[in-house]
């Protein structure tokens, strides 16, 4: 029905209805006609509506399709360059062993030439920290020391000449010998050395001493005092960045142990309260273990080991190629809190380590000055004293966590004749760089064993920090127990 007549119909059919609805009076009729009139208005509303919405398509479907956008021609360069990037960050080990290898490393790196960077500058005794593809903070400071060790500019990025000395005489700097052998859990852990028993309390509440380690307590990635003995298959190279690793029976023994998970308000406090509960602070993981032992991240691993099991003694496994001696005894150290870095020299200045590190922070500043190393403490106790920590909101709780490499101060303590504050070990060695700490000074795990092996009683210890106040970072909001 044509719309005009249509509403003709509906203005009779409503006057009939006013009509001759039974007792009807004005105000009926009224309010009929308003009702009537809203309907008039909604229907016109909808066919307006309706017929504008046609005439849009009209012309829409009339319309020509619209002509391609140009090319951008800085897009594309962008994107293919995105797939050159991607394409250069798949792990290959025949390049990643490849002492040719001359692809430049720097900011926005990964893949292949990162990781051998990483693995040659450990090597060399000059840490780039947990060891993963991608290039961060603790490589640049790596690659920055090495190049200024050398006589280079500090780039921090390894160019062709960078390449050339980092594969100069791997082989006179290799790995400890290699052996196939089997040690009992019992026999790793007499291969330690006693802990000596510290004399006061450390920083934040840390000892007051410990017991040496109990058999089958924790897992030791590196005991300490022992030069070497971990089964490497016999085709393990001394030059090469990667390597194949046997997986031990000591490796997986554990006992492994699953620790607390604590988010929100006052984190920190109530994770170390919780852990302080359990029976000692392992690994989670034979997983975890593995990539202390060698240095790298556990994804780096499953990376290089698609479909391995690393649950599995006897199940090979490409690792890192680290496992080289440690330097000569140190005749001093210094603590850069400019460049959150510790560095190991001999008695001639020359550099014997340099390992990257957490350092201080702006309410709790590294205590600058000369002192001197009191003690080494193997896989220390924590006494944590929420008095110590001025973000602690409750100053009454207090807990003794016991040992193990996921203790706060890891698998080992080195005490200054500053009180309260060393240089300790991680449970984080992702975190190493990236947070900040209540004043000491903080390591990986392995190199915080290192050094501790290469100190004495007695060392001078210099901590300065030339950095100005407004480049330092604020305190990091982390879970992480900093100290």
């Amino acid at each position: 029905m044509p719309l005009p007549e249509f509403i003709a119909l509906r203005k009779t059919r409503r006057a009939d209805s006013v009509r001759h609805v039974p007792g009807c009076d004005w105000l009926g009729k009224r309010r009929l006609q308003v009702i009537g009139s809203a309907a008039y208005l909604a229907l016109m509303l909808i066919a307006a509506c309706t017929s504008l919405a046609l005439q849009v398509s009209g012309q829409q479907s009339k319309s020509p399709s619209p002509a391609p956008a140009p090319r951008n021609p800085a897009a594309s360069t962008a994107l293919a360059r995105k797939h050159t990037e991607l394409q250069s960050s798949k792990i290959q080990a025949s390049k990643i062993n490849d002492s040719s290898y001359q692809q430049p490393v720097g900011p926005h790196s990964a893949g292949n030439g990162v990781i051998r960077a990483a693995i040659l500058l450990d090597r060399l005794k000059f840490s780039p920290g947990e060891i993963s593809k991608s290039y961060d903070n603790n490589l640049a400071k790596a690659i920055r020391a090495f190049q200024s060790a050398s006589g280079f500019p500090p780039t921090g990025n390894v160019d062709p000449t960078t390449w050339a000395a980092l594969n100069k005489d791997q082989g006179t700097k290799g790995q400890v010998a290699q052996k196939q052998v089997e040690q009992s859990t019992q026999q790793l852990q007499t291969a330690a050395p006693a802990a000596k028993q510290p004399s006061s309390s450390v920083q934040n509440g840390e000892g007051p001493g410990q017991k040496p380690a109990e058999t089958g307590k924790f897992q030791q990635p590196a005991p300490p005092g022992s030069d070497a003995s971990y089964p490497f298959g016999n085709d393990a190279s001394q030059t090469t960045a990667l390597t194949t690793y046997i997986i031990a029976l000591e490796d997986v023994a554990g006992p492994f142990v699953p620790l607390p998970r604590v988010a929100g308000r006052d984190a920190g406090e109530r994770l170390m309260l919780r852990e302080a509960r359990l029976p000692r602070l392992n690994y989670e993981s034979p997983l975890q273990l593995l990539a202390e032992k060698f240095h790298s991240s556990p994804g780096l691993l499953l990376e290089l080991n698609p479909g391995k099991r690393f649950n599995k003694a006897g199940e090979k496994i490409t690792v890192p190629n680290v496992l080289t001696p440690e330097p000569a005894p140190a005749a001093s150290v210094i603590v850069d809190g400019a460049a959150s870095s510790v560095t190991a020299f001999d008695s001639g200045g020359k550099i014997l380590a340099f390992y990257p590190a957490t350092v201080g922070s702006l309410h709790d500043p590294l205590p600058v000055g000369n002192w001197t190393i009191e003690e080494v403490s193997w896989y220390p106790k924590f006494k944590y004293n929420p008095e110590l920590f001025w973000d602690a909101e409750d100053k009454n709780p207090r807990a003794t966590l016991p040992p193990g490499p996921k203790n706060p101060v890891g698998v080992v303590w080195i005490g200054l004749s500053k009180k309260h504050y060393g240089i300790h070990g991680t449970p984080n060695p992702s975190l190493i760089g990236v947070t900040q700490s209540h004043g000491c000074v903080r390591l990986t795990n392995w190199d915080a064993a290192e050094l501790g092996k290469i100190v004495r009683v007695g060392t001078p210890v210099a901590l300065k920090d030339d950095a100005p106040p407004q480049a330092q970072r604020q305190p990091p909001a982390s879970t992480e127990r900093s100290n």
